[in-house]
């Protein structure tokens, strides 16, 4: 920012600006040459079950991340992730829209607490929704319109979901080429026994996603103990901090207009 842009924003968005920074730096470099040369369908890579039977009622509710491979979320030194949670509802103002309060824990002890509130559009296709983010950062352009696919759910005795493996991908803008790709593996439980996690592996590969965890940097793997050792997970309803749609409305809201800078909240 401008030496004079400085001076208008105060040190408690500047603490904001700088943990953004970070989160956006480690969102930059994604899917390396061992990908394919573009995103499959979203149909060629979904369980039977899901394609035919998915029900999206049965889909809300909270579920901790148990691992993934993805480029947005911070995985490195100054700020790995824990605790990551998705609370996933009906948005209350528009029937084809859900709401995702997504959140992850960074620092030591019990940590902070980034919320981001995504919103997913629901499709014609059973378990097939469209996130769209801003796509003005200047640190990672054109990451816009990024289709979330449930691959496959593990179903439970009384009908509702165990778990979820969640999709998404990006084409790169030339010809050929994968701009993001990432699998989430979500479960009810914050942690689960090896014989459960080796099945949603199973799950994954034999759905022909097995390039996604195997390319650079692998699957990461949460450490929720943090969480549940320090009880430090924010409510279910916890508002937006650091982070999301939220976190853009208040700058707005707050500083006015946003410029090309600003959008680094977003």
């Amino acid at each position: 920012l401008a030496r004079n842009r400085q001076a208008l924003i105060p040190q408690s968005s500047m603490r904001r600006f700088a943990f953004c920074f970070v989160l956006l730096v480690e969102a930059w470099a994604d899917c390396p040459s061992d990908c394919p040369a573009r995103c499959p369908a979203a149909v060629e890579v979904q369980s039977e079950f899901v394609k035919n039977h998915f029900d999206i009622q049965r889909f809300w509710g909270v579920y901790y991340e148990i691992a993934y491979h993805d480029s947005t979320q911070p995985h490195r030194w100054p700020i790995r992730a824990a605790c990551q949670r998705s609370v996933k509802s009906q948005h209350p103002g528009d029937p084809k829209n859900y709401k995702d309060l997504f959140s992850l824990n960074v620092g030591p002890g019990k940590g902070i607490n980034a919320v981001c509130d995504l919103e997913f559009n629901l499709t014609q296709s059973p378990g097939v929704f469209m996130g769209h983010w801003s796509g003005h950062s200047i640190f990672n352009p054109n990451l816009t319109d990024i289709q979330n696919t449930v691959v496959d759910v593990g179903v439970a005795a009384n009908g509702t979901y165990n778990w979820t493996l969640e999709f998404q991908c990006k084409n790169a803008a030339a010809a050929s080429g994968i701009r993001f790709a990432a699998v989430n593996f979500y479960h009810r439980k914050p942690k689960i026994d090896q014989e459960e996690f080796d099945l949603m592996m199973q799950r994954l590969r034999a759905l022909g996603l097995g390039w996604v965890v195997d390319a650079s940097p692998g699957l990461i793997m949460v450490d929720q103990q943090k969480c549940i050792d320090h009880q430090s997970y924010p409510s279910l309803d916890a508002k937006p901090a650091l982070c999301g749609q939220g976190a853009a409305r208040d700058f707005h809201a707050q500083y006015g207009d946003r410029t090309e800078e600003e959008e680094l909240f977003v």
